[in-house]
């Protein structure tokens, strides 16, 4: 209960006065990589908000503005596939993709399918979240700028 305490705080303390920032949802996700997120927002000057269940992120991409949402694959009480509906018709112009422990074609396609972009191994790594930060890039332009690409 204390993560889900946190995570409504950190998020209600964030300033939403630079919306030209990388504005970054992460859904149910593990605390190690929340932890990396928050390192890498904090290092690359991104907006990060950490929802602790599917209904907080949905609440939060309904208000839309994120450029990219990470959807972890074990979500409770929702089927992923699921998730990753309501996600993009919440917030149509975002990347969405999984963070799942193990990754193959049929995945990846399943992943297309429901509207997602990509597919990321569970934990997450630094190399592979600036990868899929950099690509999201390109393919927003010109409705973010980030200076750590």
């Amino acid at each position: 209960m204390w993560l889900s305490e946190w995570l409504k705080e950190r998020n209600t303390a964030l300033s939403e006065s630079a919306n030209k920032r990388l504005r970054i949802l992460a859904v149910s996700i593990s605390l190690d990589d929340i932890v990396l997120l928050e390192y890498l927002g904090n290092q690359h000057g991104w907006e990060t908000k950490f929802a602790g269940s599917p209904q907080e992120a949905f609440k939060l991409a309904s208000y839309g503005g994120f450029h990219l949402i990470l959807c972890d694959r074990n979500q409770s009480g929702y089927p992923w596939r699921e998730v990753m509906d309501r996600l993009a018709a919440s917030s149509p112009q975002s990347c969405i993709l999984l963070v799942s422990p193990t990754n193959d074609d049929y995945l990846w396609w399943d992943v297309l399918h429901h509207r997602g972009f990509d597919v990321l191994i569970r934990p997450l790594r630094e190399e592979i979240v600036l990868r899929a930060v950099d690509t999201a890039i390109r393919c927003l332009r010109p409705m973010v700028s980030c200076s750590s690409s």
